[in-house]
């Protein structure tokens, strides 16, 4: 948790990944989540951003062809 906090100092973009997972595991931790939401909703994160990287190489990929 003290790791997640740190980035949230850092990067945009991992300061936005940071606070979505101590938002997951505060709603866990509470009883708002059950364990398997929670692996899941981290998992979601994870295959989010493969998926933004995957988008992105796309978009670069078109823009070379034109």
């Amino acid at each position: 948790m003290e790791q997640l906090k740190q980035l949230l100092t850092s990067s945009d973009w991992a300061a936005k990944k940071a606070e979505l997972a101590i938002k997951l595991t505060e709603d866990f931790k509470s009883g708002q989540l059950s364990s398997d939401e929670y692996k899941e909703l981290l998992e979601d994160l994870k295959r989010t951003d493969n998926l933004n990287l995957q988008a992105e190489d796309l978009e670069i990929k078109v823009k070379c062809l034109n």
